[in-house]
């Protein structure tokens, strides 16, 4: 009916040595999926992974340490507790922190119907939140080891991929209700400007004082902290990916004053930014 087998973790695009455990699950009539890999990695500092456009649809799941993916040209920031889908026909660019390297749990999962199932549930490419969905991936590698393999095991590890991918379209209709205003959504274009919250809550329909009551109590800060942190990882990004100046990055994110910059930095990021600038974290 099928096989299963151990899988060289040289199969893979990975840039750098990585340990890592993976067995791969395919079905004699390709039904209900082509193929599934799934596996554990503990990969170490430098690990990072480019995979050009495939059939493949990938889920993770972070079980400690940190990472980053990359999603619609923007680097996401993925910890303990988050997992992310890339969809099939798009590239797959992920890497480790240098800091605190991620340990995961993941699935390689190729079926045609993959990239419509997503698209129904209303699910992108992206990280989402959610430690309950760890116990999927964990059944299925006790799945894909099992010695007896059969038809049974097949539809219960596209059952596993269903619900990772539920769970995916439940955390999204739980943002958008938590953001029922759009406030974040609204803040977030502002990284490169200079906020008004009298204009934002103009925009948004609502007075100041409730636009503020209502973030904070979504989000835990109000709309210009939250800002400020969005700055601040622009920042980090800036800081490595160019040679832009310290002060030409401020001017970039409409902070005028480079020492107030350079103070909000370090009290987001815990040093200065020309410390981030040559250390070694990502």
């Amino acid at each position: 009916m099928s096989n299963n087998k151990s899988i060289d973790v040289k199969e893979y695009p990975v840039k750098y040595p990585v340990k890592e455990k993976a067995y791969v699950f395919v079905p004699h009539n390709k039904i209900p999926f082509s193929s599934a890999a799934v596996g554990i990695t503990y990969p170490d500092a430098d690990y990072c992974v480019s995979r050009a456009p495939s059939r493949i649809t990938l889920f993770e799941y972070v079980t400690s340490g940190e990472g980053e993916v990359l999603v619609d040209g923007a680097w996401q920031s993925v910890r303990a507790g988050d997992f992310y889908i890339l969809r099939c026909g798009e590239t797959h660019d992920y890497r480790a922190s240098r800091s605190d390297p991620w340990e995961k749990l993941w699935v390689n999962y190729v079926a045609d119907y993959t990239d419509s199932l997503l698209s129904s549930y209303g699910v992108k490419s992206g990280v989402y939140h959610s430690e309950s969905v760890k116990v999927y991936f964990e059944e299925l590698i006790k799945l894909t080891k099992a010695s007896s393999l059969d038809e049974h095991t097949a539809f219960s590890i596209a059952d596993r991929i269903h619900k990772i991918i539920r769970s995916a379209a439940i955390e999204n209709e739980r943002s958008e209700t938590e953001d029922k205003y759009g406030i974040r959504r609204l803040i977030s274009t502002y990284i490169y400007k200079r906020i008004n919250l009298d204009e934002l809550a103009e925009k948004l329909h609502m007075s100041k004082s409730n636009m503020i009551r209502e973030f904070k109590k979504s989000y835990g800060v109000t709309p210009y902290n939250y800002l400020l942190e969005q700055k601040m990882e622009s920042a980090k990004i800036l800081l490595k990916e160019t040679k832009l100046s310290i002060r030409e990055i401020a001017d970039k994110l409409c902070i005028l004053d480079e020492h107030y910059f350079s103070t909000v930095f370090y009290k987001k990021v815990g040093i200065r930014p020309r410390e981030y600038r040559n250390s070694p974290i990502d």
